[in-house]
């Protein structure tokens, strides 16, 4: 891809990802919004965004008596890393692979603690991964 800025064919240097939300459903799941960015190697230029929507549900039974009157659920945000894969399809399976006809793949994984009110709770941890297909990622400049 060519950077508006700079005006040169570039690489992409991947930036931390943004969890731009992390809420609890009424339910004990866990939803989340993480926004990914891939900028110019040389100027620093956002070039290609994408938002991940993930959610969480939770283990059976793990919450159920935390859920409803008298108690409140709170998600909070232990980290975010920034992943990547590339390969190809083969057979159904996905095979790791660089080169002619591999596909690469960027995303986020959110890592976090969910915790009562009732202080009865030991923090749940838990994490969700989604991610995209780079040519699916869209183009800020």
């Amino acid at each position: 891809m060519r950077c508006p800025d700079c005006n040169k064919f570039v690489s992409f240097d991947e930036q931390e990802p943004e969890v731009e939300s992390i809420e609890i459903n009424e339910d004990g799941g866990v939803a989340a919004s993480v926004r990914i960015v891939n900028a110019c190697a040389d100027c620093g230029t956002e070039l290609k965004e994408a938002t991940l929507d993930m959610e969480w549900e939770p283990p059976d039974g793990t919450l159920k008596d935390h859920i409803g009157k008298d108690h409140e659920l709170s998600v909070g945000e232990n980290g975010c890393e920034r992943t990547s894969r590339s390969g190809y399809l083969k057979k159904g399976v996905f095979v790791s692979a660089f080169g002619r006809y591999a596909k690469t793949f960027y995303g986020a994984e959110v890592e976090f603690s969910i915790t009562c009110s009732c202080g009865k709770l030991e923090a749940v941890e838990g994490s969700m991964a989604d991610d995209v297909q780079a040519s699916g990622m869209d183009e800020l400049a």
